[in-house]
């Protein structure tokens, strides 16, 4: 007897159906992105239990005649392709033809729908998949989607759902996605009764975040408009010094689609680099317009996962977009002093463009960054960089904290912090030239390693070399240390053996990056430490040093160098304001 035979269609469809619909949020998702195609400008969602008893979604698009309604539930049913090559170049959101069909199947559906040219709307009834009613109604133009019993007929998906706290928040972070980025439609959302998001129309997106995320998140915002011959971006980011613990403020979209993508993602964090604080995220809200052609949407049933087809040149460009908004941009942290907030609340950047320029230092540094510029005209940084100073040294707090006059108030200055990234960029430079400068040791180190560390040392003599370092084998586990990086003049001699345990435990696969995190934590260990005592040439020497490199706000590692206290904020404190 065979064993092999044919599914029947209901089953074909119910595991159709669970592959798009996971949860009460992918019916939210698909419903909305329907709305969206048929230009909806208004959308009301009505959600109680958590979408498991009620999802409805409401909206005032171009509807659907009654040959189209009747048609919409039927699997592989849309109007959104009609051959291979619109298949290959979706330019809507919805286009299977599977979601309202996998809905319809597992679940009640009622749907009312008028076009603009309708006397009446058609409503029809679907239970599990099978008509039950079809007759004309009164209602404005638009659809109207109301789902209810979810899955009472896949009691095996049913089960598997979450808490009702755990599916609303899903269902939120959908509908709150998609309004971040169309400020032209009008989003609500309740459940059971009670308002949870009221988005109204806005002009600009900024506007449109700040009824999302609140005015101080907004305000802490930097504009992305970058264009060129293949691709657009567009969006915002977040100065580094606003960032989150995780990564749900982070919202990104290719052609206007919600999305997830790793090598978009990567581009966003390698263009921020070393400006974040370790396992903080930055906000963003980024839209990516590229021919769609370019993409594959089919990657994934529910279509949240994308496909580039030239992933490398994506991630450049986006690189480019992103370090011209964070390079473009002066990010000192401007601090409160207000009892409510100050170093616990989000930290403010911004400084008038009259301000910069005065702050600006005469230099010659925008003719080397043209020099510098490669042939396809993406630079390795931006030219135009805002400076911090000059400053006006009052003293050291704490033997920590160096602190100065600026023509903003008051600036504090993390010492450490600042000769980590003074370390680090010279280093970097230093490095990139090959031409890192090494200091021979007057007095020749002998260092005793274990077997492993012998090994890796001389597996790794190319490497260490290239970092500044210069020995000799001297047999038994032994080697001759002759020579150190010139950062190095304060470091103990341990540090040898310190880096080459660094290299038995490393795991990266890309020696670059494994050398610049060693850079980092030399460039730490070679700076000056909390507690050291410092004479006023060296304040001064340093203050200069940090004027001049190219990112002077954040050390390596992402903390912030120096912070401003204003004299506004001074004035106000000593309650001169008004006067």
């Amino acid at each position: 007897m065979a064993k092999i035979h044919l599914l029947d269609d209901a089953l074909i469809t119910k595991i159709a159906a669970g592959e798009i619909i996971e949860r009460p949020a992918s019916i939210v998702k698909e419903l909305i992105e329907n709305a969206i195609d048929a230009k909806a400008d208004e959308m009301k969602l009505v959600i109680e239990q958590a979408g498991k008893r009620k999802i409805r979604i409401i909206d005032n698009g171009e509807g659907m005649d009654e040959q189209d309604l009747s048609m919409c539930c039927k699997r592989h049913a849309t109007s959104k392709i009609k051959d291979e090559n619109d298949l290959f170049e979706v330019r809507s959101l919805g286009f299977r033809g599977e979601a309202l069909a996998s809905i319809a199947q597992v679940s009640s559906t009622r749907i009312v729908s008028k076009t603009l040219h309708q006397d009446t709307a058609m409503m029809i009834e679907i239970e599990g998949g099978k008509q039950l009613k079809k007759e004309h109604v009164g209602a404005p133009k638009g659809t109207s989607i109301e789902i209810t019993d979810l899955f009472f007929n896949v009691p095996a998906r049913k089960k598997f759902l979450k808490s009702d706290e755990v599916e609303l928040n899903h269902i939120t972070t959908i509908v709150t996605k998609y309004a971040l980025l169309h400020k032209h439609i009008a989003f609500s959302l309740s459940h059971n009764g009670k308002e949870i998001l009221n988005t109204p129309k806005t002009l600009s997106q900024q506007s449109n975040i700040a009824f999302i995320y609140g005015a101080e998140t907004a305000k802490n915002l930097l504009e992305i408009d970058y264009q060129s011959d293949t691709l657009s971006l567009s969006g915002f980011i977040s100065k580094p010094m606003l960032t989150r613990s995780d990564k749900s403020d982070q919202s990104l979209y290719v052609n206007n689609r919600y999305v997830k993508s790793n090598t978009i993602a990567d581009a966003i964090y390698e263009a921020y680099h070393t400006l974040l604080f370790i396992n903080r995220h930055p906000l963003f809200i980024l839209n990516l317009t590229i021919d769609p052609a370019k993409i594959d949407v089919n990657v994934h049933p529910a279509k949240t996962t994308i496909k580039l087809k030239d992933e490398e040149a994506v991630k450049k460009e986006i690189i480019t977009a992103i370090k011209q908004a964070l390079f473009s941009a002066n990010l000192v942290a401007q601090e409160s002093l207000d009892s409510e907030g100050s170093a616990s609340a989000v930290s403010q950047y911004a400084f008038s463009k009259e301000k910069q320029e005065t702050l600006q230092v005469k230099e010659e540094a925008p003719k080397k960054y043209e020099e510098k510029e490669t042939e396809d005209k993406i630079p390795e940084e931006i030219p135009k960089i805002p400076k911090i100073g000059p400053f006006n040294i009052l003293g050291q707090i704490n033997k920590t904290y160096i602190i100065a006059e600026n023509p903003q108030g008051l600036a504090i200055i993390d010492q450490h912090a600042a000769e980590e990234r003074v370390n680090y960029e010279k280093f970097m430079s230093q490095l990139q030239d090959n031409a890192i400068k090494k200091q021979d040791l007057v007095n020749a180190q002998f260092i005793d390693l274990t077997p492993n560390q012998y090994q890796s040392a001389k597996e790794n003599e190319k490497h260490l070399q290239k970092l500044g370092f210069s020995f000799e084998d001297f047999g038994n586990n032994t080697v001759k240390l002759t020579a150190i990086p010139q950062i190095f003049d304060r470091i103990k001699s341990n540090t040898f053996v310190d880096i080459i345990n660094e290299l038995l435990a490393s795991k990266s696969t890309s020696m670059d990056e494994e050398i610049e995190s060693r850079i980092v934590r030399f460039s730490c260990r070679a700076s000056i430490k909390a507690g050291e005592e410092l004479t006023r040439p060296q304040m001064q020497k340093l203050l200069q040093q940090l004027e001049e490199v190219k990112n002077p706000y954040s050390c390596p590692h992402g903390r912030p160098t120096l912070i401003n206290l204003s004299i506004a904020d001074f004035e106000k404190k000593f309650k001169r304001t008004g006067w």
